[in-house]
């Protein structure tokens, strides 16, 4: 718990982070191999698309990563042995939208899951994440949303 309420800190003070010029596509690609590791332990296969080659950006990456590896862990820690974890990039115009596709056991949508402390199932942690990555949203003046897919499977799809 404290090390969370210290992360909690650490997100404030990273929206006065200097903004870097990345390809998005390339970093995500780098985390999701990375994210493989974790995966790996459940049998749980996690796959990258996007629907462009390279998205040249400025960005406060403590501020991204913040949320994107929120979504990547909590999809890890909801998504039962041997499902998938879909994370998908997509340019449309002049926005980006972010998907991590999971194949768990979904959300309550009645629950503020971004409110601090708020927990979902018997899953370990202490209920920051979310608050952390809502922070972070804010400050990256980017939106955040979190519901259960519509496809007729289980799961849920965190949005930025």
């Amino acid at each position: 718990m404290i090390s969370s309420i210290l992360d909690i800190g650490r997100t404030e003070g990273a929206q006065f982070e200097q903004t870097v010029n990345l390809d998005l596509v390339e970093y995500i690609k780098k985390k999701t191999n990375d994210y493989r590791m974790l995966s790996a332990q459940k049998n749980i296969i996690i796959t990258f698309f996007s629907n462009v080659n390279h998205l040249n950006t400025s960005i406060q990456v403590t501020l991204f990563n913040q949320i994107l590896q929120n979504f990547v862990q909590n999809a890890i820690k909801f998504t039962p042995n041997g499902k998938t974890i879909k994370i998908k990039l997509k340019k449309i115009d002049d926005k980006v939208i972010l998907n991590v596709i999971d194949e768990g056991i979904g959300i309550d949508e009645n629950i503020d899951v971004f409110a601090p402390f708020k927990k979902v199932g018997k899953e370990n942690g202490v209920g920051l994440g979310l608050y952390l990555a809502k922070i972070a949203s804010d400050a990256l003046n980017a939106k955040i949303s979190i519901k259960n897919r519509e496809d007729g499977k289980n799961g849920a799809i965190a949005k930025l």
